[in-house]
């Protein structure tokens, strides 16, 4: 188990706030984590174990570890970090440390339901007939069938995509799309579904940041969030929302493995979230 130090009087200083059971162990977990997660990237407390040698850097690493890797909810990144604050300005009072790591780290934002772009599903057709980038309006379409924009992305999704079934509106803006494209696929001599509009390019598929060009513009002109990740979050939480699924909804939460159906339920129950 990895060492906490001057655990022993860190503890005593809790039962000084007459906390409960419960918090004495979020303290402990909290603890446990940052350590175990700082003593395999900081080398110098590694071999030292001297609290001296962790400082602001550890504890932004480990934060952006909580909400990048483990995908944790901004309210439990938040809880951590208030936690670790409380363990180093106890420290700091006792004179052994001489910086307190936590105090520049500013808390996570939990998101409002009124962040998510939820009226892009729930009027899909309408933004399909929009005057948005024919792009924005394919990934829309494709995360409206249960696909992440990685997977939109990635070679050979046409081959899946195209087995999918659309309806009468999903289907008069596919023609538009296949206008669109054509003239690409002839210069490409590809079936991907995101190609490049730069003839110079060194590959014929659109990069992301090609892609985040066009969903910021169209970001900026309806003030609504269309980065890819907002857009496939809102639609797994309109998934969670909805008491009779889709096949659509079905296939996006099936795809979930079971941390990811975690966080999402964590982050529907933060933000109230409902439709």
């Amino acid at each position: 188990m990895v060492k906490i130090p001057y655990l022993a009087g860190f503890e005593a200083h809790l039962k000084t706030r007459h906390i409960s059971d419960k918090a004495h162990t979020e303290y402990l977990n909290s603890l446990t984590d940052f350590f175990n997660y700082t003593v395999q990237h900081n080398t110098e407390y590694k071999i030292s174990e001297n609290i001296q040698d962790v400082h602001e850097m550890d504890v932004r690493l480990f934060k952006d570890f909580m909400l990048e890797n483990l995908q944790l909810s901004p309210s439990t990144i938040n809880k951590v970090i208030s936690n670790l604050n409380v363990y180093f300005k106890y420290l700091f009072s006792v004179k052994k440390t001489p910086e307190i790591p936590t105090l520049n780290i500013n808390s996570v934002t939990v998101p409002k339901q009124t962040d998510f772009p939820t009226v892009v599903f729930l009027k899909l057709p309408e933004y399909l007939k929009s005057d948005l980038s024919v792009y924005t309006r394919l990934l829309i379409l494709i995360i409206s069938k249960g696909f992440n924009y990685k997977e939109a992305l990635a070679p050979n999704f046409y081959r899946k995509f195209n087995q999918l079934t659309f309806n009468s509106d999903e289907q008069k803006f596919l023609d538009t799309y296949k206008t669109y494209i054509e003239p690409f696929k002839s210069f490409w001599d590809d079936q991907n579904l995101f190609l490049s509009r730069n003839k110079a390019a060194n590959t014929p598929l659109l990069t992301v940041p090609a892609l985040h060009r066009d969903l910021k513009r169209d970001s900026e002109s309806t003030g609504l969030d269309l980065s890819p990740k907002k857009l496939y979050t809102t639609f797994i939480l309109l998934a969670l929302s909805t008491k009779e699924l889709s096949d659509d909804q079905l296939r996006a939460l099936d795809a979930l493995d079971t941390a990811s159906v975690l966080y999402y339920r964590r982050l529907k129950r933060e933000t109230n979230f409902d439709i």
